[in-house]
């Protein structure tokens, strides 16, 4: 009986076609953001911020990228359904165990050719499209709604309890609490963490709207909450113009 409830709650409110799009698409976005930070790694300009942990991890334990990816993507999925059940679906189990496979299989072509490539540009290029393809690949997670990344599960958890935090803020944070960990057990931390850490949240932020007006609403996957995601920030930016003029104006009065 409980499976049937569970069923309903985490499906049924999709067609088997919704399901069979969102899956596919989910696939995607592990493997894309995964070959995004892939590049991140072996670039040696310093890593993402999940990349930095992740390093770290190797760096302490020795036991790989891959294997650092899947422990702790396995350890954030327990918090992630014992804390913040409602964001977690098909999808987040896809992104869980597929983003560390596709991790594993890209890391050794990656270092291989920067191995043979070995110049400021190549790993300069590997850092912009590590961005690219982390953000892209992070944001159409979002979008789909097909259940967050972990990480991201307990992020949304936090913004149930206060309405007024925003995610680009809160992945900010997170990202801050990554690089510092990994850091002092011993990630790589350059320039290209610092550019990760101010820009991904953000840019996951933007693209979020974007990828559900160009690519899941034709698909049928639509929802208006992404469409909505950046609206509490910008209304606030609405009510802070009025609220500074008033000041001005009573200073002059004054």
């Amino acid at each position: 009986m409980w499976l049937k409830q569970l069923y309903n709650d985490k499906l049924g409110n999709m067609t088997v076609k919704q399901v069979l799009v969102k899956t596919i698409l989910m696939f995607i976005a592990a493997a894309v953001s995964a070959f995004g930070v892939g590049l991140f790694i072996c670039s040696g300009l310093g890593s993402d911020p999940i990349s930095v942990w992740l390093d770290g991890l190797d760096h302490t334990f020795h036991f790989g990228i891959g294997m650092a990816s899947t422990i702790n993507n396995n350890v954030t999925l327990v918090v992630a359904i014992l804390f913040a059940f409602k964001y977690i679906n098909v999808g987040t189990v896809i992104n869980s165990v597929f983003f560390s496979v596709a991790l594993g299989l890209y890391e050794p072509f990656m270092r291989s050719f920067i191995a043979a490539h070995n110049n400021l540009w190549v790993r300069s290029a590997y850092i912009a499209l590590g961005l690219v393809f982390m953000i892209l690949g992070l944001a159409l997670v979002v979008s789909l709604r097909f259940g967050f990344g972990n990480t991201d599960s307990i992020l949304f958890r936090i913004m149930d309890k206060h309405p007024t935090f925003q995610y680009r803020f809160m992945k900010i944070a997170l990202d801050g609490c990554y690089i510092i960990a990994g850091f002092l057990m011993g990630g790589v931390v350059s320039v290209g963490t610092i550019i990760a850490f101010v820009l991904t949240g953000p840019g996951i932020s933007a693209c979020v709207p974007v990828i559900d007006k160009l690519i899941l609403t034709p698909l049928g996957v639509g929802d208006h909450h992404n469409r909505e995601m950046n609206k509490c920030s910008k209304e606030a930016e609405v009510i802070e113009v009025p609220v500074e003029e008033t000041a001005e104006v009573l200073k002059s009065e004054d």
